[in-house]
């Protein structure tokens, strides 16, 4: 009997009629339903048969662990995507497999909003169980901290509630290090009135030759930053512009008014960008001018993607100038990769700072700036040694730079999987060993281990 087959004869009749066991190239693979016993079944099966299991719900995960689930059962979310209001409005039930774009349109369309990552069509539970940055952010915390309960199913299949008054040590792990402890396929998450739905922005594109005029007025920038301003900048070669070298993309960001943008971006003018868009609209408008929509190139599909990430206090030029010249030399000796790019994340942290930093696994909530390299290309193995040096060239640059070059602050869900577990889950040593006797507690045989496990 093949793999499949025993499969198909021992849980096929486990799950609801809804269900389907298919392999990739099925047709109806990409169409998979599913309810909340069927994951708990799925999940007790392969645990008693001793095979690997993953979850899905977004399909953006390009950390090096996930390529050791070999022969793995893919439980696919995408159809635990319900999203219901509470009675006072204040809180939000959110199925596990529903994604940002799902999320984001249904709480509008009820007057509300809340953290959500950035890219439209990744899922929400991944981001969120790693802390989860987004626009919000700094208005409202990271998307841990907007965490009530969730409903997880742990390595075993069973089904718990964890919240503040309920596992809570779990609920702590999930925060931050949620991927090493369990499934969840429902969140009670915090909303907010939407009372402020519109975005402004100015986008500046400028030559490499600004970059210290550029990187300087942002860091001073940083310090009088607001709760609603976002500073979000590029690294990108962009043939049209320039076919020799790479530009400088930067935004300028506001939630509320556009009179309001246009003061915090005057100083950018004076600096002599190439172009300037301005624009205004909704936050899908906003995901479009970043290209975080479903068709930007931040939320490709298919292609190879590594990330190399790190937590900054403010930009160093020296180093930011070393990683463009580097992508400049680069691009030119591997055009394969060209159309990767380096993401410069200046979110505000108001409100992630106000959260006492013991009070989730999240380790990073003192960074200001989250900065990665996406190294993107079509896969070949031929690149892939060439490409992992390049990224890993860049992140040293400015770990170099830093503020702390011996310690490296690593943002999870971005991670490689090459980074230590103190450079993930955080240099205080009670951190990580709080985690590993809740690894040992709650997952004693590591079956979850396929994102940044804990070892």
């Amino acid at each position: 009997m093949s793999n499949r087959e025993g499969i198909l004869a021992g849980l096929g009749p486990l799950l609801s009629p809804k269900a389907s066991i298919v392999l990739p190239s099925d047709s109806k693979f990409a169409s998979l339903a599913a309810v909340e016993s069927d994951v708990q079944q799925t999940v007790r099966y392969a645990s008693e048969h001793n095979i690997p299991f993953i979850a899905r719900a977004g399909g953006h995960g390009a950390t090096k662990a996930l390529s050791q689930a070999k022969n793995a059962i893919q439980i696919d979310f995408r159809s635990l995507n319900h999203i219901k209001l509470s009675e006072d409005g204040q809180t939000a039930t959110i199925g596990g497999g529903a994604n940002v774009s799902e999320i984001v349109n249904t709480l509008i369309g009820l007057g509300k909003r809340t953290v959500t990552g950035i890219c439209e069509s990744v899922g929400f539970s991944a981001p969120a169980l790693g802390g989860g940055h987004g626009w919000l952010q700094g208005q409202y915390g990271l998307m841990a901290d907007q965490v009530i309960s969730a409903r997880l199913v742990l390595p075993n299949g069973e089904l718990v509630t964890v919240s503040e008054n309920c596992n809570s040590d779990l609920f702590w792990a999930i925060r931050g290090a949620g991927h090493n402890f369990g499934l969840v396929t429902e969140w009670e998450y915090r909303v907010y009135v939407n009372s402020a739905p519109s975005w402004s922005w100015e986008i500046f594109v400028y030559s490499g030759d600004k970059l210290e005029a550029l990187y300087d007025l942002a860091n001073r920038s940083l310090q009088g930053q607001p709760p609603e301003l976002i500073y979000w900048g590029y690294i990108i070669k962009v043939q049209e512009i320039d076919p020799d070298h790479p530009i400088l993309w930067f935004g300028v960001i506001f939630n509320g008014s556009p009179n309001t943008a246009k003061e915090y971006a005057k100083p950018f003018h004076d600096i002599g960008p190439l172009s300037v868009q301005i624009g205004q609209g909704s936050i899908h408008d906003l995901a479009v001018a970043t290209f975080q929509d479903a068709d930007g190139p931040g939320c490709a599909y298919g292609m190879t993607s590594l990330r190399y990430p790190i937590g900054l206090k403010s930009h160093n030029l020296t180093a930011i100038r070393q990683v463009y010249n580097e992508i400049d030399e680069t691009f030119k000796k591997v055009p394969e990769i060209s159309g990767s790019f380096f993401l410069l994340e200046a979110y505000s942290t108001q409100a992630v700072k106000a959260v006492g930093p013991k009070s989730t696994a999240f380790p990073h909530r003192e960074d200001n700036i989250l900065v990665t390299s996406y190294i993107m290309y079509a896969p070949n193995s031929a690149i892939d040694h060439i490409a992992h040096e390049f990224g890993k060239r860049l992140q040293k640059y400015l770990l170099e730079g830093s503020e702390d070059p011996a310690h490296l602050r690593a943002y999870v869900n971005y991670a490689n999987g090459n980074e230590s577990l103190q450079e993930v889950y955080g240099w205080e040593a009670w951190r990580l060993e709080k985690l590993r006797k809740l690894k040992a507690q709650w997952d004693p045989e590591n079956k979850m281990r396929y994102y940044v496990p804990i070892e």
